[in-house]
């Protein structure tokens, strides 16, 4: 049977196995038939623009979104690294405007660099009446109270948003009448937030809870900056927090007497503690309906002095009916030393089950109590996703016996042993991997323990490779092989980069480069090199290639002698050598990066 004569069943369920971007570039206008197929299946296919070829970004903009602005019900833009400038372009099209997607119900926008351009994000999706999911996250980008007021506004104009995560830095001045918003710009469909850093009062984040009556869910990381007297009005539809504290424990007590009828609550502590009375205390008078907790403090000790005295203190005020039978929660404290000849020392407190998404095995465990009646046997912690791990981490008889069973980020610095694979025994979820080489170790084995390492990968994308490494060719990248790897960074940390490594580093990474299996099928590259004609020897002599990320010795157009100068020379040289599509940007944070989308 030929594939068009399957049933229509069969049709919809081998189109749920494609991208919305596959099923366009594959199925449009083959006949007529299709086209309805097609129709039918973009009402709930997601339009995932990230990682996509400029060629085919271009193409499907300018054939075939105008005719689906109608259809189109969920869409994700990224400025990464993998699609410079994307947003941008697609906000400034000539053929459709955001606005005009009325059936809008999902929008995600990642990497947003600038204000101006959140500006006009906003002001578009105001005009979206179906929308009812919204994300957009940057890294430079604060938010004031003007902008805060400016953004209640544009929710209130959104009558079906439920889920809305602005991952962003919100730094408030100390006193609550500058943030004022107007009284009826008050969302009432809005049920959950994410708002990344807010700094502010507490009295000012009170404020901007009541313009989100109907709040169920709040997440964000919180810096208490200021407490002017102000009568906190309680949050009563607020049932579940999950919150990053810094310094501000003092005031966590009120910001909970706000939110009485919380039923989780996850909470981070950072530079402090609290004790388990003292938290039973505070959960008692404030969280009558509390049915979930989930704590991890990290503090400094006052003294170096009786460790196990002092973690049995903590331990004991945990070992209570309220924590192991009420709320079926076991604690761990772990003592680190970060450095053996100063004896700085930190403490880590987290329930378990371990549910945190990050977990620290780099300073030596030194100490460990628990209220876990089995607490020899190993940590579970399937929930962490990133991690780091050096030749010396987790080899202590404490920390080896964490297993992490799901990671996607791993920062790994060779040379490993075989306690490696006993603390991460799966490699299946992995989609980005830093290397870096511990010079003062045996180097022999180098090569073999990353090829190992990348073989037993099935989905790693990223790649990133410490150049140094590159050059004293513990890692010689010709001969390094990965069939999933399409983006490969070679250039490490932009701030220290040129500052110690030779030309001959970055020329040297470029022959290997060029030799490199990695080389035919990377598709973003990360690099540093020393003349802009090296760009165009990168351009032409990888096949693959569609983004690039550099770093160049000759750009006059970026810092020279501690002096910013404006011209954009090399910029607009590369426009005269590079096909005429391609988009050529400054990166917003570092102008001594060029991103360019070439095809």
């Amino acid at each position: 049977m030929i594939f068009e004569e399957l049933p229509n069943e069969i049709v919809y369920e081998i189109f749920d196995y494609l991208s919305a971007v596959d099923l366009l570039l594959c199925f449009f206008n083959l006949n007529s038939h299709f086209n309805k197929l097609l129709y039918q299946q973009l009402n709930k296919s997601h339009f995932d623009f990230r990682r996509i070829s400029k060629v085919n970004f271009d193409y499907i903009c300018e054939k075939y979104i105008s005719s689906l602005v109608d259809q189109i019900t969920s869409i994700h833009l990224s400025n990464d690294d993998n699609t410079p400038s994307q947003i941008k372009l697609f906000l400034a099209h000539d053929n459709f405007k955001l606005r005009q997607f009325t059936n809008l119900k999902s929008i995600s926008l990642s990497y947003v660099r600038s204000k101006q351009l959140l500006d006009q994000i906003m002001i578009e999706c105001s005009y979206l009446p179906c929308l009812t999911y919204f994300s957009l996250d940057s890294d430079i980008i604060e938010m004031d109270e003007s902008g805060a007021e400016y953004f209640i506004y544009c929710i209130s104009e959104l009558p079906e948003l439920i889920y809305c995560c602005l991952d962003i830095y919100w730094d408030f001045e100390a006193d609550v009448k500058n943030f004022s918003p107007d009284e009826s710009d008050i969302s009432t469909s809005l049920k959950y937030l994410t708002l990344g850093t807010v700094e502010c009062s507490l009295g000012l984040l009170n404020r901007l809870l009541q313009c989100m009556p109907n709040l169920q869910s709040l997440k964000m990381d919180y810096i208490d900056n200021y407490e002017a007297y102000e009568l906190l009005i309680p949050n009563l539809s607020i049932t579940r927090l999950e919150i990053g504290l810094h310094d501000t424990v003092s005031n966590l007590n009120n910001m909970l007497k706000t939110m009485p009828n919380l039923h989780y609550l996850t909470c981070t502590l950072f530079d402090d503690y609290i004790n388990g009375n003292q938290w039973e205390e505070m959960i008692r008078k404030s969280l009558p309906k509390l049915k979930t907790i989930n704590i991890q403090m990290k503090y400094e000790p006052p003294s170096n002095e009786n460790k196990e005295v002092q973690l049995n203190e903590i331990v004991e005020s945990f070992r209570t009916e309220f924590w192991i039978n009420e709320y079926q929660r076991f604690i761990r404290c772990n003592w680190y030393i970060t450095d053996k000849e100063h004896e700085p020392s930190y403490v880590n407190i987290f329930t378990l089950p371990y549910i945190f998404h990050y977990f620290d095995g780099s300073p030596e465990c030194v100490l460990t109590k628990s209220t876990y009646p089995y607490d020899n046997e190993h940590l579970i912690c399937n929930q962490i996703d990133r991690l780091q791990y050096g030749s010396s981490y987790f080899i202590d008889s404490i920390l080896s016996r964490i297993r992490v069973n799901n990671i996607r980020s791993l920062t790994l610095t060779f040379p490993i042993t075989e306690q490696f694979f006993s603390v991460v025994p799966n490699l299946d979820q992995l989609n980005s991997l830093y290397v870096y080489v511990d010079e003062k170790k045996n180097l022999d084995n180098i090569q073999s323990q990353l090829q190992y390492i990348l073989d037993r990968t099935h989905f790693l994308y990223s790649l990133v490779i410490d150049p140094l490494s590159l050059f004293n060719s513990h890692i010689p990248l010709k001969e390094i092989t990965c069939a999933s790897v399409r983006q490969l960074d070679i250039r490490g940390d932009t701030t220290y980069s040129s500052w110690y490594l030779s030309p001959n580093v970055y020329e040297k990474q470029c022959v290997q480069l060029f030799h490199s299996p990695l080389a035919i099928q990377c598709e973003t590259l990360i690099i540093e090199v020393t003349t802009r004609q090296i760009i165009l020897d990168l351009v032409n002599n990888m096949p693959n290639l569609k983004a690039l990320n550099v770093m160049c010795g000759d750009d006059v157009g970026s810092y020279v002698d501690g002096a910013e100068l404006l011209e954009n020379e090399l910029c607009n040289w590369l426009y005269q050598q590079l096909p005429s599509t391609s988009i050529i940007s400054r990166d917003t944070i570092n102008d001594r990066i060029i991103q360019i989308w070439i095809r």
